[in-house]
Protein backbone atom coordinates (compact mmCIF):
# COMPACT_ATOMS: atom_id res chain seq x y z
CA UNK A 1 0.00 0.00 0.00
CA UNK A 2 2.83 2.50 0.95
CA UNK A 3 4.59 1.75 -2.28
CA UNK A 4 1.73 2.21 -4.18
CA UNK A 5 0.87 5.59 -2.65
CA UNK A 6 4.49 6.62 -3.02
CA UNK A 7 3.83 5.98 -7.50
CA UNK A 8 0.94 8.35 -7.22
CA UNK A 9 2.52 11.41 -4.80
CA UNK A 10 3.36 14.55 -6.59
CA UNK A 11 6.33 15.04 -3.88
CA UNK A 12 8.23 12.91 -2.63
CA UNK A 13 8.09 12.88 1.76
CA UNK A 14 11.31 13.05 3.62
CA UNK A 15 10.44 12.60 7.60
CA UNK A 16 13.29 13.73 9.73
CA UNK A 17 14.36 15.08 13.28
CA UNK A 18 13.90 18.65 13.70
CA UNK A 19 14.63 20.95 11.21
CA UNK A 20 16.87 24.13 11.17
CA UNK A 21 14.40 27.32 10.73
CA UNK A 22 15.78 29.27 7.99
CA UNK A 23 15.28 30.96 4.78
CA UNK A 24 14.59 28.33 1.61
CA UNK A 25 15.54 30.43 -1.52
CA UNK A 26 13.22 27.56 -3.63
CA UNK A 27 10.73 26.97 -1.68
CA UNK A 28 8.27 27.45 0.68
CA UNK A 29 8.33 26.77 4.60
CA UNK A 30 5.94 26.67 7.73
CA UNK A 31 4.88 25.46 11.64
CA UNK A 32 4.02 22.25 11.10
CA UNK A 33 1.83 20.88 14.59
CA UNK A 34 2.31 17.20 14.85
CA UNK A 35 -1.05 16.24 16.60
CA UNK A 36 -3.99 16.85 18.06
CA UNK A 37 -4.70 17.87 21.73
CA UNK A 38 -2.10 18.21 24.63
CA UNK A 39 0.30 15.22 24.28
CA UNK A 40 2.06 13.53 21.13
CA UNK A 41 4.80 11.15 20.31
CA UNK A 42 6.64 10.53 16.75
CA UNK A 43 4.80 7.21 16.75
CA UNK A 44 1.27 9.45 16.35
CA UNK A 45 2.74 12.34 14.11
CA UNK A 46 3.96 9.44 12.00
CA UNK A 47 0.49 7.71 11.79
CA UNK A 48 -1.08 10.99 10.97
CA UNK A 49 0.90 12.45 8.72
CA UNK A 50 1.01 9.12 6.54
CA UNK A 51 -2.86 8.83 6.71
CA UNK A 52 -3.63 12.28 6.25
CA UNK A 53 -5.91 13.00 9.31
CA UNK A 54 -5.41 12.86 13.21
CA UNK A 55 -6.51 11.67 16.29
CA UNK A 56 -6.69 13.51 19.48
CA UNK A 57 -4.22 12.43 22.28
CA UNK A 58 -7.11 12.09 24.22
CA UNK A 59 -8.77 9.08 22.41
CA UNK A 60 -5.33 7.80 21.79
CA UNK A 61 -3.80 9.81 18.97
CA UNK A 62 -3.40 7.46 16.22
CA UNK A 63 -6.13 7.54 13.13
CA UNK A 64 -7.98 4.77 11.63
CA UNK A 65 -7.62 3.73 8.20
CA UNK A 66 -4.38 2.50 5.82
CA UNK A 67 -1.35 5.17 4.84
CA UNK A 68 -2.32 7.58 1.84
CA UNK A 69 1.06 7.93 1.35
CA UNK A 70 4.76 6.95 1.85
CA UNK A 71 8.25 8.40 2.98
CA UNK A 72 11.56 8.50 1.73
CA UNK A 73 14.72 7.47 3.94
CA UNK A 74 16.59 10.34 1.98
CA UNK A 75 16.32 13.65 0.99
CA UNK A 76 14.72 13.59 -2.57
CA UNK A 77 15.98 15.48 -5.93
CA UNK A 78 12.82 16.21 -7.31
CA UNK A 79 9.45 18.14 -5.88
CA UNK A 80 9.72 16.83 -2.26
CA UNK A 81 8.39 17.87 1.57
CA UNK A 82 10.62 17.51 4.24
CA UNK A 83 8.85 17.32 7.39
CA UNK A 84 10.07 17.50 11.27
CA UNK A 85 8.58 15.62 13.61
CA UNK A 86 8.83 14.77 17.41
CA UNK A 87 11.42 12.36 18.71
CA UNK A 88 10.63 9.71 20.84
CA UNK A 89 7.99 9.21 23.41
CA UNK A 90 4.99 10.88 24.51
CA UNK A 91 5.58 14.57 25.29
CA UNK A 92 3.40 17.74 25.65
CA UNK A 93 1.79 18.57 22.57
CA UNK A 94 3.17 22.39 22.62
CA UNK A 95 6.25 22.62 19.75
CA UNK A 96 5.83 23.09 16.31
CA UNK A 97 8.30 21.65 13.42
CA UNK A 98 9.41 23.09 10.40
CA UNK A 99 7.73 21.84 7.08
CA UNK A 100 9.70 22.37 3.80
CA UNK A 101 7.53 22.28 0.05
CA UNK A 102 9.82 22.54 -2.63
CA UNK A 103 8.96 22.83 -6.66
CA UNK A 104 5.61 23.27 -8.07
CA UNK A 105 5.80 26.70 -7.42
CA UNK A 106 6.18 26.83 -3.96
CA UNK A 107 7.82 29.79 -2.30
CA UNK A 108 7.81 32.17 0.93
CA UNK A 109 5.23 30.98 3.54
CA UNK A 110 2.76 28.11 3.33
CA UNK A 111 -0.92 28.63 3.86
CA UNK A 112 -3.35 26.20 4.78
CA UNK A 113 -6.89 25.34 5.32
CA UNK A 114 -6.97 23.47 8.19
CA UNK A 115 -5.27 26.17 10.39
CA UNK A 116 -6.56 30.02 8.04
CA UNK A 117 -3.56 31.19 10.36
CA UNK A 118 -0.26 32.00 7.18
CA UNK A 119 2.56 29.97 8.20
CA UNK A 120 0.90 27.73 10.68
CA UNK A 121 0.51 23.86 9.56
CA UNK A 122 -1.84 21.00 10.30
CA UNK A 123 0.08 17.57 9.68
CA UNK A 124 -3.15 16.25 8.08
CA UNK A 125 -2.11 19.06 5.32
CA UNK A 126 1.13 16.76 4.18
CA UNK A 127 -1.25 13.95 2.44
CA UNK A 128 -2.88 15.51 0.01
CA UNK A 129 -0.03 18.18 -0.90
CA UNK A 130 2.21 15.27 -2.06
CA UNK A 131 -0.87 13.65 -3.69
CA UNK A 132 -1.85 17.34 -5.35
CA UNK A 133 -5.67 16.67 -4.05
CA UNK A 134 -8.04 19.12 -2.51
CA UNK A 135 -6.83 20.58 0.72
CA UNK A 136 -3.44 20.96 -0.10
CA UNK A 137 -1.18 23.70 1.04
CA UNK A 138 -0.93 26.71 -0.69
CA UNK A 139 1.74 29.68 -0.23
CA UNK A 140 2.41 33.11 -0.51
CA UNK A 141 5.63 35.32 -0.75
CA UNK A 142 7.35 36.65 2.01
CA UNK A 143 10.56 38.90 2.22
CA UNK A 144 12.01 36.97 5.28
CA UNK A 145 9.76 33.59 5.89
CA UNK A 146 11.92 31.84 8.52
CA UNK A 147 11.92 35.37 10.80
CA UNK A 148 8.44 36.17 10.33
CA UNK A 149 7.91 32.09 11.69
CA UNK A 150 10.20 33.20 14.63
CA UNK A 151 7.84 35.34 15.31
CA UNK A 152 4.54 33.44 14.60
CA UNK A 153 6.27 30.75 16.81
CA UNK A 154 7.04 33.25 19.88
CA UNK A 155 3.46 34.67 19.17
CA UNK A 156 1.92 31.53 20.01
CA UNK A 157 3.85 30.60 22.84
CA UNK A 158 3.13 33.42 24.37
CA UNK A 159 -0.20 32.83 23.93
CA UNK A 160 -0.46 29.67 25.46
CA UNK A 161 1.29 30.99 28.70
CA UNK A 162 -0.95 34.09 28.93
CA UNK A 163 -4.47 32.29 27.70
CA UNK A 164 -5.37 31.02 31.48
CA UNK A 165 -3.37 33.33 33.86
CA UNK A 166 -5.76 35.86 31.83
CA UNK A 167 -8.70 33.98 31.57
CA UNK A 168 -8.59 33.67 35.96
CA UNK A 169 -7.50 37.34 36.42
CA UNK A 170 -10.57 38.59 34.66
CA UNK A 171 -12.85 36.51 36.16
CA UNK A 172 -11.87 37.31 39.82
CA UNK A 173 -11.67 40.85 38.84
CA UNK A 174 -15.51 40.78 37.04
CA UNK A 175 -16.36 38.74 39.99
CA UNK A 176 -15.46 40.96 42.49
CA UNK A 177 -17.08 43.75 40.65
CA UNK A 178 -20.43 42.12 39.85
CA UNK A 179 -20.79 41.51 43.53
CA UNK A 180 -19.90 44.99 44.18
CA UNK A 181 -21.64 47.35 41.32
CA UNK A 182 -23.50 44.50 39.06
CA UNK A 183 -23.42 46.39 36.27
CA UNK A 184 -20.08 47.38 36.17
CA UNK A 185 -19.47 43.81 36.64
CA UNK A 186 -21.57 43.23 33.57
CA UNK A 187 -19.56 45.79 31.08
CA UNK A 188 -16.31 44.96 32.58
CA UNK A 189 -16.74 41.54 31.62
CA UNK A 190 -17.28 43.00 27.89
CA UNK A 191 -14.66 45.60 28.15
CA UNK A 192 -12.13 42.39 28.57
CA UNK A 193 -13.88 40.39 25.94
CA UNK A 194 -13.01 43.92 23.98
CA UNK A 195 -9.35 43.98 25.21
CA UNK A 196 -8.85 40.28 24.31
CA UNK A 197 -9.82 41.69 20.78
CA UNK A 198 -7.55 44.52 20.54
CA UNK A 199 -4.37 42.47 21.80
CA UNK A 200 -5.34 40.15 18.82
CA UNK A 201 -5.55 42.74 16.39
CA UNK A 202 -2.10 44.39 18.22
CA UNK A 203 -0.63 41.20 18.33
CA UNK A 204 0.05 41.49 21.66
CA UNK A 205 1.12 38.31 23.55
CA UNK A 206 3.72 38.66 26.24
CA UNK A 207 2.57 37.47 29.80
CA UNK A 208 2.49 40.58 31.96
CA UNK A 209 1.31 43.35 29.26
CA UNK A 210 -1.59 40.47 28.33
CA UNK A 211 -2.43 40.61 32.09
CA UNK A 212 -2.14 44.56 32.48
CA UNK A 213 -4.17 45.04 29.73
CA UNK A 214 -7.11 42.16 30.25
CA UNK A 215 -7.22 43.77 34.05
CA UNK A 216 -7.58 47.31 33.19
CA UNK A 217 -10.32 46.46 30.59
CA UNK A 218 -12.38 44.36 33.73
CA UNK A 219 -11.72 47.15 35.77
CA UNK A 220 -12.86 49.64 32.99
CA UNK A 221 -16.68 48.71 33.88
CA UNK A 222 -16.63 51.11 36.72
CA UNK A 223 -16.23 53.95 34.33
CA UNK A 224 -18.50 52.59 31.25
CA UNK A 225 -21.20 52.05 34.24
CA UNK A 226 -20.83 56.26 34.70
CA UNK A 227 -20.68 56.52 31.30
CA UNK A 228 -23.84 54.71 29.90
CA UNK A 229 -26.19 54.98 31.81
CA UNK A 230 -29.51 53.43 30.02
CA UNK A 231 -30.41 50.37 28.51
CA UNK A 232 -29.98 52.01 25.29
CA UNK A 233 -26.32 53.03 25.51
CA UNK A 234 -25.34 49.99 27.46
CA UNK A 235 -27.53 47.47 25.12
CA UNK A 236 -25.62 49.22 22.18
CA UNK A 237 -21.98 48.50 23.84
CA UNK A 238 -22.80 44.90 24.83
CA UNK A 239 -24.04 44.24 21.12
CA UNK A 240 -21.04 46.34 19.52
CA UNK A 241 -18.85 43.89 21.10
CA UNK A 242 -20.37 41.06 19.41
CA UNK A 243 -20.10 43.03 16.00
CA UNK A 244 -15.94 43.63 16.75
CA UNK A 245 -15.38 40.16 16.69
CA UNK A 246 -17.79 39.21 13.38
CA UNK A 247 -15.71 41.99 11.81
CA UNK A 248 -12.32 40.83 12.40
CA UNK A 249 -12.76 37.60 12.22
CA UNK A 250 -13.56 38.32 8.70
CA UNK A 251 -10.79 40.95 8.23
CA UNK A 252 -7.89 39.11 9.70
CA UNK A 253 -9.23 35.82 11.73
CA UNK A 254 -5.60 35.08 12.87
CA UNK A 255 -6.22 37.94 15.32
CA UNK A 256 -8.79 36.16 16.90
CA UNK A 257 -7.34 32.89 16.67
CA UNK A 258 -4.05 34.32 18.11
CA UNK A 259 -5.84 36.44 20.62
CA UNK A 260 -5.39 35.81 24.93
CA UNK A 261 -8.51 33.61 24.74
CA UNK A 262 -8.56 32.01 21.58
CA UNK A 263 -7.73 29.12 20.24
CA UNK A 264 -4.93 26.45 21.97
CA UNK A 265 -3.33 25.79 18.80
CA UNK A 266 -2.92 22.26 19.43
CA UNK A 267 -5.88 20.90 18.24
CA UNK A 268 -8.31 24.07 16.88
CA UNK A 269 -6.79 26.56 14.79
CA UNK A 270 -9.02 29.36 13.68
CA UNK A 271 -12.53 30.52 14.55
CA UNK A 272 -14.07 31.01 17.97
CA UNK A 273 -12.89 28.77 21.06
CA UNK A 274 -15.28 27.11 23.46
CA UNK A 275 -14.01 29.69 25.90
CA UNK A 276 -14.57 32.72 23.42
CA UNK A 277 -17.98 31.23 22.79
CA UNK A 278 -19.30 30.97 26.31
CA UNK A 279 -17.83 34.46 27.06
CA UNK A 280 -19.21 36.10 23.77
CA UNK A 281 -22.86 34.98 24.90
CA UNK A 282 -22.75 37.21 27.27
CA UNK A 283 -22.39 40.70 26.01
CA UNK A 284 -24.81 38.93 22.97
CA UNK A 285 -27.65 37.86 25.32
CA UNK A 286 -27.54 40.73 27.72
CA UNK A 287 -26.85 43.06 24.57
CA UNK A 288 -30.23 41.85 23.34
CA UNK A 289 -32.45 42.19 26.59
CA UNK A 290 -31.44 45.57 27.17
CA UNK A 291 -31.69 46.91 23.40
CA UNK A 292 -35.45 44.55 22.93
CA UNK A 293 -36.47 46.40 26.23
CA UNK A 294 -35.63 49.53 24.47
CA UNK A 295 -36.00 49.12 21.19
CA UNK A 296 -38.29 46.11 21.07
CA UNK A 297 -37.85 42.59 18.99
CA UNK A 298 -36.12 44.48 15.88
CA UNK A 299 -33.41 44.87 18.06
CA UNK A 300 -33.19 41.53 19.44
CA UNK A 301 -33.39 39.59 16.32
CA UNK A 302 -30.53 42.15 15.03
CA UNK A 303 -28.15 41.06 18.18
CA UNK A 304 -29.23 37.53 18.02
CA UNK A 305 -28.28 37.16 14.27
CA UNK A 306 -24.86 39.04 14.66
CA UNK A 307 -24.05 36.42 17.76
CA UNK A 308 -25.05 33.58 15.42
CA UNK A 309 -23.15 34.50 12.83
CA UNK A 310 -20.14 35.43 14.70
CA UNK A 311 -19.68 32.35 16.21
CA UNK A 312 -21.49 29.99 13.97
CA UNK A 313 -20.62 31.29 10.92
CA UNK A 314 -18.10 29.08 8.52
CA UNK A 315 -16.32 32.61 7.52
CA UNK A 316 -16.11 33.26 10.82
CA UNK A 317 -16.06 31.42 13.94
CA UNK A 318 -17.11 28.51 12.88
CA UNK A 319 -17.98 27.05 15.89
CA UNK A 320 -20.91 24.15 14.99
CA UNK A 321 -21.58 23.47 18.69
CA UNK A 322 -21.31 27.27 19.18
CA UNK A 323 -24.06 27.76 16.65
CA UNK A 324 -26.67 25.33 18.58
CA UNK A 325 -26.23 26.91 21.60
CA UNK A 326 -26.74 30.24 20.67
CA UNK A 327 -29.86 29.08 18.93
CA UNK A 328 -30.97 27.58 22.19
CA UNK A 329 -30.43 30.84 24.05
CA UNK A 330 -31.69 33.26 22.18
CA UNK A 331 -34.75 30.80 22.04
CA UNK A 332 -34.84 30.41 25.48
CA UNK A 333 -34.76 33.98 25.76
CA UNK A 334 -37.39 34.75 23.51
CA UNK A 335 -40.02 32.87 24.80
CA UNK A 336 -39.32 33.73 28.29
CA UNK A 337 -39.41 37.26 27.68
CA UNK A 338 -42.53 37.03 25.88
CA UNK A 339 -44.20 34.80 27.96
CA UNK A 340 -45.66 31.98 26.19
CA UNK A 341 -46.55 29.17 27.65
CA UNK A 342 -47.77 25.35 26.98
CA UNK A 343 -48.67 24.59 23.02
CA UNK A 344 -47.07 27.91 22.33
CA UNK A 345 -43.98 27.61 23.90
CA UNK A 346 -43.80 24.59 22.01
CA UNK A 347 -44.35 25.53 18.65
CA UNK A 348 -42.61 28.90 19.34
CA UNK A 349 -39.66 26.99 20.39
CA UNK A 350 -39.66 24.42 17.73
CA UNK A 351 -39.89 27.21 14.80
CA UNK A 352 -36.85 28.26 16.38
CA UNK A 353 -34.91 25.65 16.38
CA UNK A 354 -35.80 24.88 12.55
CA UNK A 355 -34.75 28.56 11.97
CA UNK A 356 -31.08 27.74 13.58
CA UNK A 357 -30.97 24.38 11.32
CA UNK A 358 -32.02 25.91 8.36
CA UNK A 359 -29.13 28.96 9.32
CA UNK A 360 -26.83 26.44 9.98
CA UNK A 361 -27.17 24.28 6.51
CA UNK A 362 -27.41 27.31 4.42
CA UNK A 363 -24.09 28.50 5.69
CA UNK A 364 -22.61 25.29 5.30
CA UNK A 365 -23.48 25.74 1.64
CA UNK A 366 -22.37 28.89 0.54
CA UNK A 367 -19.36 28.54 3.16
CA UNK A 368 -15.91 27.61 2.57
CA UNK A 369 -14.84 23.95 4.03
CA UNK A 370 -14.51 23.62 7.71
CA UNK A 371 -15.31 21.01 10.26
CA UNK A 372 -19.03 21.83 10.28
CA UNK A 373 -19.49 21.35 6.59
CA UNK A 374 -17.87 18.28 6.72
CA UNK A 375 -20.02 16.86 9.68
CA UNK A 376 -22.86 17.85 7.81
CA UNK A 377 -22.38 16.33 4.22
CA UNK A 378 -21.85 13.29 6.44
CA UNK A 379 -25.20 12.72 7.36
CA UNK A 380 -27.76 12.13 10.18
CA UNK A 381 -25.32 9.44 11.13
CA UNK A 382 -22.46 11.63 10.90
CA UNK A 383 -23.71 13.99 12.87
CA UNK A 384 -24.80 11.66 15.30
CA UNK A 385 -21.55 10.00 15.54
CA UNK A 386 -19.78 13.97 15.73
CA UNK A 387 -21.97 14.74 18.13
CA UNK A 388 -20.95 11.03 20.08
CA UNK A 389 -17.26 11.81 19.37
CA UNK A 390 -17.66 14.99 21.39
CA UNK A 391 -19.06 13.53 24.65
CA UNK A 392 -16.71 11.27 24.93
CA UNK A 393 -14.41 13.82 24.16
CA UNK A 394 -14.92 16.02 26.96
CA UNK A 395 -15.74 12.87 29.50
CA UNK A 396 -11.59 12.23 28.46
CA UNK A 397 -10.42 15.69 28.69
CA UNK A 398 -12.02 15.71 32.47
CA UNK A 399 -11.08 12.35 33.95
CA UNK A 400 -7.23 13.14 31.63
CA UNK A 401 -6.17 16.08 34.18
CA UNK A 402 -6.57 16.35 37.73
CA UNK A 403 -7.29 20.16 38.01
CA UNK A 404 -10.07 19.82 35.06
CA UNK A 405 -11.89 17.19 37.37
CA UNK A 406 -11.53 19.44 40.31
CA UNK A 407 -13.10 22.46 37.85
CA UNK A 408 -16.02 20.31 36.74
CA UNK A 409 -16.41 18.44 40.38
CA UNK A 410 -16.57 22.53 42.12
CA UNK A 411 -18.58 24.42 38.71
CA UNK A 412 -21.32 22.20 38.25
CA UNK A 413 -22.28 21.60 41.95
CA UNK A 414 -22.31 25.76 42.35
CA UNK A 415 -24.52 26.07 39.18
CA UNK A 416 -26.92 23.89 39.72
CA UNK A 417 -27.70 25.55 43.00
CA UNK A 418 -27.27 28.93 41.30
CA UNK A 419 -29.75 27.83 38.63
CA UNK A 420 -32.52 26.13 41.27
CA UNK A 421 -32.58 29.35 43.59
CA UNK A 422 -33.12 31.08 40.07
CA UNK A 423 -35.95 29.04 39.13
CA UNK A 424 -37.62 28.97 42.73
CA UNK A 425 -36.97 33.40 43.02
CA UNK A 426 -40.09 35.25 43.22
CA UNK A 427 -38.87 37.84 40.91
CA UNK A 428 -40.90 38.28 37.61
CA UNK A 429 -39.84 35.70 34.88
CA UNK A 430 -38.71 38.99 33.45
CA UNK A 431 -35.81 39.55 35.47
CA UNK A 432 -35.21 36.08 35.34
CA UNK A 433 -35.13 35.25 31.75
CA UNK A 434 -31.32 36.48 31.52
CA UNK A 435 -29.61 34.19 33.60
CA UNK A 436 -31.99 30.82 32.91
CA UNK A 437 -31.69 31.55 29.14
CA UNK A 438 -27.86 31.47 29.82
CA UNK A 439 -27.96 28.57 32.11
CA UNK A 440 -30.10 26.52 29.43
CA UNK A 441 -27.11 27.58 26.93
CA UNK A 442 -24.72 26.19 29.26
CA UNK A 443 -25.98 23.08 29.70
CA UNK A 444 -26.64 22.34 26.01
CA UNK A 445 -22.90 23.62 25.28
CA UNK A 446 -21.54 21.10 28.30
CA UNK A 447 -22.97 18.47 25.61
CA UNK A 448 -22.21 19.59 22.20
CA UNK A 449 -18.80 21.03 23.04
CA UNK A 450 -15.81 19.26 24.47
CA UNK A 451 -13.84 21.79 27.16
CA UNK A 452 -15.84 21.18 29.85
CA UNK A 453 -13.86 22.82 32.04
CA UNK A 454 -13.54 26.53 29.75
CA UNK A 455 -17.47 26.24 29.51
CA UNK A 456 -17.92 26.05 33.30
CA UNK A 457 -15.45 28.69 34.58
CA UNK A 458 -16.64 31.30 32.25
CA UNK A 459 -20.13 30.36 32.13
CA UNK A 460 -20.06 29.78 36.53
CA UNK A 461 -18.74 33.95 35.93
CA UNK A 462 -21.23 34.62 33.08
CA UNK A 463 -24.30 33.54 34.96
CA UNK A 464 -23.39 35.29 38.39
CA UNK A 465 -22.96 38.36 36.80
CA UNK A 466 -26.50 38.24 34.84
CA UNK A 467 -28.15 37.10 38.36
CA UNK A 468 -26.51 40.25 40.17
CA UNK A 469 -27.50 42.38 37.52
CA UNK A 470 -31.53 41.57 37.13
CA UNK A 471 -31.76 40.72 40.89
CA UNK A 472 -29.38 42.84 42.71
CA UNK A 473 -28.67 45.80 40.81
CA UNK A 474 -30.78 48.66 42.43
CA UNK A 475 -30.32 50.62 39.22
CA UNK A 476 -31.69 48.25 36.81
CA UNK A 477 -34.80 49.59 34.95
CA UNK A 478 -37.86 48.66 36.24
CA UNK A 479 -39.54 45.33 34.52
CA UNK A 480 -42.62 45.51 32.06
CA UNK A 481 -45.04 43.33 30.69
CA UNK A 482 -44.13 41.28 27.84
CA UNK A 483 -43.64 42.57 24.51
CA UNK A 484 -44.14 46.22 25.64
CA UNK A 485 -41.88 49.00 25.20
CA UNK A 486 -40.16 50.97 28.54
CA UNK A 487 -41.66 54.78 28.90
CA UNK A 488 -38.83 56.86 27.35
CA UNK A 489 -35.86 57.31 30.29
CA UNK A 490 -35.92 61.20 29.75
CA UNK A 491 -39.30 61.09 31.51
CA UNK A 492 -38.86 62.60 35.36
CA UNK A 493 -41.66 60.02 36.33
CA UNK A 494 -40.36 56.68 34.54
CA UNK A 495 -36.76 57.82 35.29
CA UNK A 496 -34.43 54.69 36.68
CA UNK A 497 -32.43 56.47 39.78
CA UNK A 498 -28.82 56.19 38.83
CA UNK A 499 -25.63 56.03 40.70
CA UNK A 500 -23.81 59.09 41.22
Amino acid sequence: MVGDAQATQQFAVYVGGPLPLEDYPDAAIGLLVPGAGPSTSRDQALAALVRGKVENSLRGGIPEGPPVIGVTQAVPAGPHILVGLPQGGTQSNDKRYLVVVSGEGYHGILTSDSTRIPGLVSIADIAPTALGEDGALGSHADSSPAQTLRDLDARIDGHNDARLPASILAGILILVLALWRPRAGLLGFAAALFANLALGLAEVSSFWPVQAVIALAALSGLLLERVLRSDLGEGSFLGGVVLAYLIVLDVDGSAVALSPFGPTQNARFYGISNLLETMLLVPGLAGAYFLHRRLGWAAFALVALVTFVAIGGNRFGADGGGAIVVVVAFGVLAVLLAGFRGRRLALVLGAILLLGAVLVALDAAIGPSSHVTRALDSGPGGLLGDLRDRVELSWDRIVHKTSVTVVVAVCVPVLVYLVVRMLRSSAPLARRALPLAFAAALAVSLVVNDSPNDVLTAGLVGFVVMQVVMLRDRCAAPVHSPGSLPPPHSSPRAAVPRRS
